[in-house]
């Protein structure tokens, strides 16, 4: 499975896919999955790519995996959606025309910096400035059965950290 982790909390979540049949990170993640349950409402996942057709077949695969999806084709539409939703993870591609995505990647984490961004692109060797603002690296080419356990690590990663108050489905308020 071809995925890279960034930031040194999704280096975590990096640890638990390499360790899959260790007895601790199994431990770790049903933790993490029972956290996810107490979730009121299913995940919600946004989804970026200029190319509708991979856009659409990742909504499917998302859909099946019990997830809510919304979709942008451009980095604009991509942050309004962003700002008017609860999202859970996002799903980015790097490549777009206008913005690409490290630039919406740093302008999700600068206003949420606990929401999870998955880099998605068919190039395997993206510049490290490219990837900086991500928690995930996800080649393009990875089969849809690793891309949902990919989501699905994210996602525990994020429910894991987030504290018990945070699960009620709504977004907490910062402190001014």
């Amino acid at each position: 499975m071809f995925c890279e982790f960034g930031t040194d909390r999704a280096r975590t979540i990096n640890a638990l896919l390499r360790k899959n049949d260790a007895k601790a990170s199994s431990s770790c993640a049903r933790a993490a999955m029972n956290r996810r349950r107490l979730v009121p409402r299913r995940p919600l996942v946004l989804c970026v790519d200029d190319e509708w057709n991979g856009l659409e077949g990742r909504k499917m695969l998302l859909e099946e995996a019990r997830c809510r999806v919304l979709v942008a084709t451009s980095g604009v539409d991509a942050l309004q959606l962003f700002a008017s939703h609860s999202v859970d993870l996002v799903l980015l591609d790097y490549h777009m025309p206008g913005m690409n995505g490290d630039v919406v990647a740093a302008h999700m984490k600068a206003g949420q910096p606990d929401v999870p961004i998955a880099m998605l692109s068919a190039d395997e060797g993206l510049p490290e400035s490219a990837l900086k603002w991500v928690d995930a690296f996800v080649s393009k080419s990875e089969s849809p059965a690793n891309l949902v356990q990919i989501v699905e690590h994210l996602l525990d990663l994020r429910f894991l950290f987030m504290p018990l108050d945070g699960l009620t489905g709504g977004r907490r308020k910062r402190a001014a």
